[in-house]
């Protein structure tokens, strides 16, 4: 009788070890849930839009954060063509999936190209009403927080980070291509005062950034949006499905891809 298994070693168990792994490690990549909190198309009313520097127009508001059924947009509504950054928080508490240690925040990217000098990004902080800034004042840097942004007019992508009062803005990443490659922004949450900040480009997730903080800061506390919008009638967006994402363990990915490896060399043992 025919004998399928042309190899004495390759026995049906072989397979069904190697199905299981497959099993196993698909399983516990499906228990890394996503879990949209905000689909950024409808109601905002959780959020605080914070002026935290102001470039000229005299301490009022000038960005503001409004949903389309596209998606989040930033827009200047202020008459003075200055630099004016925002940030658009929300406590973590108020959201059905609270962010926490292990977790990636991201948000979906659609941003078109512009010639004009403004970002948009992603933000977490360690207050959802931080200190507003007053007439040609900045407070960005009286608490902590951090931001992961994309700048159109310079093919770009830009980190700013307040760690303990020292600030630093415009970490800049170059080179991207366009804007158009942007479909994430995400922040992974990797231990209790440390995160990664980064995006996702034709595909690839890039970490752009590192940030520490105290053991005593309370960040993460807040997340939300950041806004630098310097043109008076102009918008950036549009951002939609904020989302939280455990991060996958290593021995959960260890897993599958030994599941995988496992089943490739069975097929090349087989040609």
């Amino acid at each position: 009788m025919y004998n399928r298994w042309r190899n004495p070693s390759e026995k049906p168990d072989d397979m069904k070890k190697i199905s299981a792994l497959i099993i196993a490690g698909s399983i516990g990549l499906a228990v890394q849930a996503q879990s949209v909190i905000d689909p950024l198309t409808g109601s905002l009313s959780g959020y605080t839009d914070t002026l935290v520097n102001d470039g000229g127009s005299g301490g009022a508001s000038s960005v503001s954060f409004t949903d389309s059924a596209s998606g989040l947009q930033a827009n200047f509504v202020g008459s003075v063509s200055d630099p004016e950054q925002a940030l658009f928080l929300a406590p973590v508490s108020s959201f059905s999936t609270v962010f926490a240690v292990g977790d990636m925040l991201s948000v979906n990217v659609a941003v078109p190209a512009s010639s004009i000098t403004e970002d948009f990004g992603l933000a977490v902080s360690a207050t959802a009403t931080p200190p507003a800034a007053g007439a040609n004042t900045s407070t960005r840097a009286n608490f902590d927080w951090a931001s992961v942004s994309v700048r159109p007019s310079q093919s770009s992508i830009r980190v700013n980070t307040s760690v303990s009062g020292t600030l630093t803005t415009g970490n800049n990443v170059a080179g991207i291509g366009t804007t158009a490659n942007i479909s994430q922004l995400f922040i992974d949450w990797v231990s209790a005062d440390s995160f990664q900040l980064g995006y996702v480009s034709n595909s690839v997730s890039v970490v752009d950034a590192t940030v520490n903080f105290a053991p005593s800061s309370t960040i993460g506390a807040a997340i939300g949006f950041y806004g630098d919008i310097r043109t008076t009638g102009t918008s950036l967006g549009d951002f939609s499905n904020l989302t939280i994402t455990p991060i996958p363990e290593p021995s959960t990915l260890a897993l599958c891809g030994a599941g995988f490896a496992g089943m490739a060399a069975w097929m090349r043992r087989r040609k």
